[in-house]
């Protein structure tokens, strides 16, 4: 009780500092998910971000210095995935180790593989830089290793990264539990044999993956997954309260204006 009521005054002293002027063009340079957010939700996001940063251990590898730039543009990508919710930062990852590019590690036969980042149960979220940096700026390839990393964290909520995630009842997570199985198995099926698919082959790894790159298609592709995968979409939306194809009307009529554009 007492913790509790520390951390919300500590929150309310963060908030009450004003937004740094850079912040914005951090965003506006990094974060382009965040441009058509209505200003409200712009708000929003900014005061989320604001704590997230504050909050979180900071930490750069490999000789990488951690700026602003860097911890409000990750920041920001995360926070995008709690403007539905209310008093909740990431409470249960403290630290982030930021790498300048791809992180290598010894698979199981030894030789080295590379990863845009990394997410442990009641550890670090471990980001790269320059992928973070990417996601960030390319709004609608279905690719956002900061969305893909801190979805394992709400993943890992319940005390295991599973792909088991909690919803507010125990109905709506048994329908998630079934639509899992579903789709898992279909995308696993479309990977065996080289069919191409909305969802990235790497859900097919496991269910815990499989949540991890659906979270990245919902924010990032949300009205081609509501077409494609309508009940999965229906059920994130529950999950993560917000709908994005309210927020990207902008790029659809821009990606339909490329389309529809004749060469000259």
């Amino acid at each position: 009780m007492i913790f509790g009521w520390f951390k919300k005054r500590r929150r309310k002293k963060i908030l009450a500092q004003p937004i740094p002027e850079s912040w914005a063009l951090h965003l506006n340079r990094n974060v382009r998910l965040s441009w058509d957010l209505p200003p409200a939700e712009m708000a929003r996001l900014q005061k989320l971000t604001q704590v997230f940063v504050a909050e979180k251990h900071w930490e750069g590898c490999e000789g990488l210095d951690v700026t602003e730039e860097m911890k409000v543009t990750i920041a920001a990508q995360a926070c995008l995935m709690l403007l539905g919710v209310d008093d909740f930062y990431f409470d249960n990852v403290s630290t982030i180790l930021v790498y300048p590019q791809a992180i290598v590690r010894a698979s199981t036969d030894g030789s080295p593989t590379h990863r845009a980042g990394e997410a442990w149960q009641g550890g670090p979220i471990v980001l790269a830089w320059n992928s973070s940096l990417k996601g960030g700026r390319n709004e609608d390839d279905g690719k956002n290793v900061v969305i893909h990393e801190f979805a394992h964290a709400l993943d890992g909520l319940d005390g295991e990264m599973g792909g088991e995630i909690v919803f507010d009842d125990d109905e709506t997570a048994a329908k998630w539990q079934e639509l899992v199985k579903v789709k898992f198995g279909e995308l696993c099926q479309a990977k065996e044999q080289g069919r191409s698919t909305l969802l990235d082959h790497y859900g097919a790894t496991n269910p815990a993956e499989f949540f991890a790159v659906s979270s990245e298609t919902f924010f990032e592709q949300p009205h081609e997954l509501r077409d494609e995968h309508t009940e999965l979409f229906r059920m994130l939306k529950l999950y993560y309260k917000v709908d994005p194809t309210q927020w990207q009307e902008t790029i659809v009529r821009r990606r339909e204006r490329n389309r529809n554009r004749k060469p000259r």
